[in-house]
């Protein structure tokens, strides 16, 4: 694996067998986060919601790259184990690793002094992440056909579009 990224990170947790995007919370309250199960540890990374669909999207245009495949993702795990790292994410990078023919996301939280973490993951783990990040994103409440903000079952919209 290239050292040139692990210089930027202060924790590598190597090779990933589990990227989990999840959605905590209910609808119109949620956190959302990705699950990391690696070979040097776990961490919770909470991002916002359109991070989560960009970084989704970003994903499936480098997949589109057509890089080699390998492996295949590990869908054991339990959504509540505790975690190495627990932090909130302010900044993402994505690239490839030809060398190792695997793909890296760094990711920054705000304290200058805070984690930066790398991780690593082969083809079909990250494709499975961005399939489920574009699943979780979308769970979310039902968009109002007429503006496209967000209603709640059972509550009133309001809405300028519709009157």
């Amino acid at each position: 694996m290239s050292s040139e990224y692990r210089a930027y990170a202060r924790r590598d947790l190597g090779v990933c067998t589990v990227l989990e995007p999840e959605a905590v919370g209910e609808p119109g309250q949620r956190f959302f986060r990705l699950r990391v199960e690696a070979e040097h540890g776990s961490a919770l990374l909470w991002i916002e919601k359109e991070e989560l669909h960009e970084l989704a999207v970003m994903v499936k245009r480098l997949l589109r790259t057509g890089v080699r495949r390998t492996g295949e993702p590990d869908a054991n795990g339990s959504p509540d184990a505790s975690a190495d790292v627990d932090c909130k994410v302010t900044s993402l990078a994505l690239g490839y690793d030809r060398a190792s023919g695997r793909y890296m996301l760094l990711a920054h939280d705000a304290d200058p002094d805070g984690e930066a973490i790398a991780l690593w993951a082969e083809r079909e783990v990250l494709d499975h992440m961005a399939d489920r990040a574009f699943e979780v994103h979308d769970a979310g409440r039902p968009r109002c056909p007429f503006c496209g903000g967000p209603t709640l079952p059972g509550k009133q919209h309001f809405c300028a579009r519709a009157n």
